[in-house]
């Protein structure tokens, strides 16, 4: 389904994986009968079409762009793992069976009900723990599965690891990123504040960790999943993605990075069949945002568009998340004396793409922050960016919009290519595709003198080329695999460390950093971990202590009174009657 969002994990070590463990891994990202569904293309080695590009091709970029982008997207998910209340089982997975789930459910819904006031006094700052709407004095979703938050913990230069099913993902930092952070913040909706309720506070600075020289600043913002749009069924909150301000090297320019996350869950068969209702969807928020596939128009979401019809899910997680991303981009454009980026980039994968494109669409199609970012909601210290050379990269990106949007996005707005197949609800191999390899697309991308729009995808990745709901696709289309036009629909080619390999692979470039982010079984960080009690206390008190052991060993600093303060909230809770 286009609009099937991926939470599968798939282990990057094929020889390590077994049968039972690859099936346990995909269906974190996209649910098996999805998976089985007939795909318009087959993969397998791609053509390396690279030419060399010079230091001074890249123009001041850290590494080539089409890999740089992605793994801001991988910072994402490491950023959103990192504000995990409870890492060692946020999706309630580990209970035994849906009953035992459901009634732990159940106690955590209670235990977020608690007053703001009392809530505040023991939680930390900045904005306490977050995700049910209740817990900060919003309108609240009971439908929810109820997904805790705090915010103060983030930190671009630490690894984390969580447990989102059966295998823990473990996400390390990558130096020529994280290493130049000097600061971070987070951009949130104060408690009991109304929908357009910013607060920016300041999490942390780097210290040693960074480079000497680092000076570039990451602000995190919040936004709501988890609202169709239908009565009665507000959004629930967490971190969405975050602005980077980077400095290039050598000179006094900046280029602005605009990065949203995908939806993460737990059994992704469940969270999908939940979602799917119209009027009741329940369950995990990011699905139910994904599965709000119905395309609206401008007389609703002028905001997000004023051609077209656009994908209502998405577009009201990005409404929720403007006014944070609308303060982080004045905070960032202070201090620079009125002197805008050099460029500006948006990106996402899956969900995050979906955002970004809708994004992009407010600046550039809106009636508040457009046409061009020059409405009447754009602040006056954005209004001089170079919006109209703004680039856009997605990756396996589901479809979010109409022919109209699509086309009017990526020909009108992005100068670029756009690739429509004439029968609805089928889409075959782009015959005009580019392959990841070729240097046109670093080079474009690297240009601050033309936009660029293009989508990354695997060509076997169902999210992105099955449409059984109408729409198009934003951008020129790069696959990172060979393409025909028979096969079958592989959800592994939606991951975004497959995506990322297949990269590294075509570009073949040694100055690209390894990948961050790698899969381990269970018994990697908790060999003793006691299944034979399956939710059970010891279990859950075994899978903690691994998480700590972890963080003790990894060189950087714990806050180990944090983790036995969250832990001693669940221990409360599973021990409650």
């Amino acid at each position: 389904m286009s609009n099937l969002e991926a939470s599968t994990q798939q282990g990057a070590r094929a020889n390590a994986r077994s049968a039972g463990s690859k099936t346990s891994r995909r269906s974190l990202l996209l649910g098996g009968a999805s998976a089985a569904l007939l795909s318009a293309c087959s993969s397998g080695p791609i053509p390396i079409a690279q030419a060399s590009l010079s230091d001074a091709d890249l123009q001041g970029l850290a590494y080539n762009p089409v890999v740089y982008n992605l793994d801001l997207c991988i910072l994402c998910y490491q950023l959103w793992a990192q504000t995990l209340v409870w890492p060692f089982d946020p999706f309630f997975e580990k209970h035994g069976n849906d009953d035992a789930r459901n009634a732990f459910m159940a106690k955590a819904r209670d235990w977020v009900r608690f007053p703001v006031a009392r809530m505040a006094a023991r939680a930390p700052t900045p904005a306490g723990y977050r995700g049910p709407g209740s817990l900060a004095g919003f309108a609240n979703n009971p439908g929810h599965d109820p997904v805790l938050y705090r915010y103060d913990t983030l930190r671009p230069w630490f690894p984390v690891v969580s447990l989102l099913e059966t295998t823990w993902t473990e996400q390390k930092p990558l130096q020529a990123i994280s290493g130049e952070i000097r600061d971070v913040l987070m951009c949130y909706r104060p408690t009991g504040g109304g929908d357009n309720g910013v607060r920016l506070s300041h999490v942390a600075s780097a210290g040693r960790l960074a480079a000497r020289s680092a000076r570039d600043v990451l602000i995190a913002f919040e936004g709501g999943t988890g609202d169709k749009g239908e009565p009665d069924q507000p959004a629930s909150q967490s971190m969405l993605g975050f602005v980077l301000k980077r400095h290039i090297a050598g000179t006094s320019d900046y280029d602005i990075h605009i990065v949203f996350r995908g939806s993460r869950s737990g059994s992704a068969a469940r969270a999908a069949f939940r979602a799917l209702s119209t009027e009741n969807a329940e369950g995990n928020p990011d699905w139910i945002t994904d599965f709000g596939y119905r395309l609206i128009g401008p007389d609703v979401f002028g905001d997000i568009s004023t051609v077209g019809k656009v994908h209502r899910g998405i577009a009201h997680s990005l409404r929720s998340a403007l006014p944070k991303i609308r303060a982080s981009l004045i905070h960032l454009a202070q201090g620079t004396g009125g002197r805008p980026p050099h460029r500006i980039y948006v990106t996402g994968h899956s969900m995050g793409a979906g955002l970004a494109q809708h994004f992009l669409s407010a600046v550039m199609l809106g009636d508040q922050f457009g046409p061009s970012g020059r409405g009447p909601a754009m602040p006056a210290e954005l209004r001089r960016w170079p919006w109209d050379n703004v680039k856009l990269v997605t990756y396996s990106a589901p479809v979010c919009g109409d022919v109209v949007w699509a086309r009017t996005m990526t020909e009108d707005i992005l100068q670029s290519e756009f690739f429509d197949h004439p029968t609805p609800g089928i889409t075959l191999t782009d015959p005009k595709a580019l392959t990841v390899g070729n240097s046109e697309i670093a080079l474009r991308l690297a240009d601050p003198d033309r936009p660029a729009g293009y989508r990354i995808l695997h060509p076997t990745d169902p999210v992105t080329t099955l449409r059984v709901f109408a729409g198009k696709h934003v951008g020129k289309t790069v696959y990172v695999a060979s393409a025909s036009p028979l096969g079958f629909a592989d959800t592994e080619g939606h991951e975004p460390i497959d995506v990322r390999k297949r990269m590294i692979d075509a570009l073949a470039d040694p100055r690209l950093p390894e990948t961050s982010w790698v899969y381990r079984d269970l018994a990697e960080l908790s060999p003793n971990s006691p299944e034979e009690f399956t939710g059970s206390l010891p279990e859950f008190a075994t899978l903690a202590r691994a998480i700590e052991r972890y963080y003790r060993t990894s060189g950087y600093p714990v806050d180990v009174a944090r983790l036995a303060d969250d832990f001693a909230v669940f221990e409360g809770l599973l021990e409650s009657s």
